[in-house]
């Protein structure tokens, strides 16, 4: 089985593909392969930027869609190569994949999607440690996007209400 887990940033996305991962499901982090297939990218990202700085290069897209078009489209192919060769290999065993962005990325290969939602209140309570309000409210307009889809999961209570659910999921799942 092939479960996909998505959702903005903050809603508990990790922890819902760790859950699983802990049951025995072999864990694909989809921005992890960002980050490889960054590097496999590198002098083309360079010719199209000038630059190989992520940090800089977050700025860049962030104020230009077309710029993070283009940066997709060098990305986003590998990431899906790469992901198809992981799959491959693991040959029908069960596989948890975290992808925030799981549309516009085009994964196609989940049996289950499962969507971790949570309040704009609740993920800039998770985020704020971290970020800047001003950068939590730009990582959610790039993010505005993903839509909820298959089992949605409001993530807004303690970590204890979400495992309760995750473990009812697992057992329907299980069942079926």
């Amino acid at each position: 089985m092939i479960i996909c887990v998505t959702g903005k940033i903050g809603t508990g996305k990790s922890t819902v593909s760790k859950f699983f991962e802990q049951k025995g499901f072999h864990y694909i982090n989809m921005d992890e392969l960002g980050h490889d297939a960054f590097q496999k990218n590198i002098e083309k990202i360079r010719k199209a930027f000038g630059e190989t700085d992520r940090k800089k290069i977050s700025q860049i897209v962030f104020n230009a869609p077309e710029k993070l078009k283009l940066l997709e489209s060098i990305t986003h192919p590998t990431m899906m190569e790469m992901l198809s060769q992981m799959l491959e290999k693991l040959n029908n065993e069960d596989v948890v994949i975290e992808a925030a962005i799981k549309r516009r990325l085009g994964i196609r290969q989940c049996d289950v999607t499962i969507t971790v939602a949570s309040s704009t209140e609740t993920i800039k309570k998770r985020l704020k440690e971290k970020y800047s309000p001003e950068r939590i409210d730009e990582i959610l307009e790039q993010q505005k996007d993903i839509v909820e889809e298959g089992i949605v999961i409001q993530n807004d209570g303690n970590i204890e209400q979400l495992y309760a659910r995750l473990e009812e999921i697992f057992q329907q799942l299980h069942d079926n």
